[in-house]
């Protein structure tokens, strides 16, 4: 954290019109290349400049000028330079104090896979289906006055809903399915589910219900009979006005009438947080991050760096995966096909998950890595695991791959709690 307070970053619009400030002219023989750089020969005697952090290489001396857009540059450790630090130092802290948006700021959507892959993958799958669907998530959010929900396929919770529940059936028809169709009303917005054969809408039903314009936004497929794997899912209704709530309560809430049930393939979200000192790394289940991401009681810094859904029950093609935790000598994390049963490990159960070992259409290829030796040296250190998405370096090896569905976005708070930063 203070290194990067003390390095300042110049950037082209700070340099409208082409005019240079004539207040960093004060600063000239001040400022110094990084420790990155070095000047080095080749083996014919040639001198080129060397960066040993991001191993680029170029002839010309990586030097700064105001209409080349972004350098990084340090002051010497004397004068201006220092007081410049300072303040950039309590900039930083003042703007950033719980480290949220650090945290926020290192988080990346991982890669899908190739469609040559999931090809494969569905051909074991859904072995004798000619043409078979991709799984389609649906999110089920809240909203209150009056209590209400909003059902988006792939989509993100409109502002001041939370998120309720997440869950996957089909994109189109598969053996087995029945259609089940999404139309919506407004004043307020609200959208309703009903089997697109149904005969008609519940009887007490006045709204006026519309259906959206895009026809991927209209409705899922999903299995009106139990299968493996599979979760039983109710729909009820109420009026005043009509509103429509899906829900695993075995009997409905007082004013509510129940309509129908479905059965889908329940999910949940999960964060893959980091810390660099020490470097250690945790699995946070739920659809917001809280207090978990960002500085905690000890002054470690948790960034986010990726998230995906994984299903709650066995759903076929599916592993489950075991995680466990502990905090001796820092944080660690185990993830495996089996959990450790060792009462001289110290491991704890976590959480679980279940995810496919073959590519499947919508998923990314996640590697489960794993270290007994220290990154930073060759001493014996704790085990632990992490989920990552690239090539493994330093002590850390390959475990086994799996694969999940990306989430494309990341939520601290939800956008109507007005206390969040009185968690913080």
């Amino acid at each position: 954290m203070e290194e990067e307070a003390s390095q300042l970053t110049y950037h082209e619009d700070e340099f409208e019109g082409g005019e240079f400030d004539s207040s960093y002219e004060e600063m000239d023989g001040q400022l110094v290349l990084r420790e990155d750089w070095d000047q080095v020969e080749d083996e014919e005697g040639s001198s080129y400049w060397f960066n040993s952090k991001t191993n680029e290489s170029q002839w010309d001396e990586p030097a700064w000028t105001p209409m080349q857009g972004t350098a990084d540059y340090n002051y010497d450790d004397y004068g201006y330079g220092d007081e410049y630090a300072e303040e950039e130092k309590t900039l930083v802290s003042e703007e950033d104090p719980t480290g949220v948006k650090q945290a926020l700021a290192a988080f990346e959507v991982s890669e899908l896979v190739p469609k040559r892959w999931t090809d494969f993958g569905q051909s074991i799958l859904f072995h004798g289906v000619k043409d078979p669907s991709s799984f389609l998530r649906i999110n089920v959010f809240t909203a209150t006055k009056p209590a209400r929900e909003s059902f988006r396929l792939e989509g993100t919770a409109p502002e001041e809903w939370s998120s309720k529940m997440v869950f996957y059936a089909f994109a189109k028809e598969m053996p087995n399915t029945v259609r089940y169709d999404i139309s919506y009303s407004m004043n307020p917005f609200r959208n309703r589910l009903l089997p697109q054969k149904a005969a008609s809408q519940a009887k007490r039903d006045i709204s006026r219900w519309n259906t959206s314009r895009k026809v991927e936004e209209t409705g899922f497929w999903a299995f009106p009979v139990h299968v493996p794997g599979s979760q039983l899912l109710y729909v009820d209704w109420t009026s005043s006005p009509d509103r429509y709530k899906i829900t695993t309560d075995p009997a409905p809430e007082w004013q509510w009438t129940r309509c129908f049930s479905f059965f889908a393939y329940t999910a949940c979200k999960f964060h893959v947080l980091e810390c660099k000192d020490p470097q250690c790394y945790k699995i946070v289940e739920g659809p917001l991050l809280g207090d978990s991401v960002g500085l905690d009681e000890n002054g470690d810094q948790w960034d986010v760096i990726l998230a995906f859904y994984a299903f709650k029950t066995q759903v076929p093609g599916t592993n489950k995966y075991f995680v466990q935790h502990q905090t001796e000598p820092h944080y660690r994390t185990r993830i495996g096909m089996e959990p450790s049963q060792s009462a001289r490990g110290g491991w704890e159960d976590h959480t679980e998950f279940y995810a496919f070992d073959t590519a499947m259409p919508g998923t990314s290829k996640l590697f489960v890595q794993y270290t007994v030796r220290s990154t930073e040296a060759y001493s014996l250190s704790a085990e632990q695991f992490r989920i990552y998405t690239r090539d493994p370096w330093g002590q850390w090896e390959n475990k086994f791959a799996l694969y999940a569905f990306p989430a494309k976005e990341v939520k601290v708070w939800e956008a109507n709690d007005n206390d969040a930063e009185s968690k913080r």
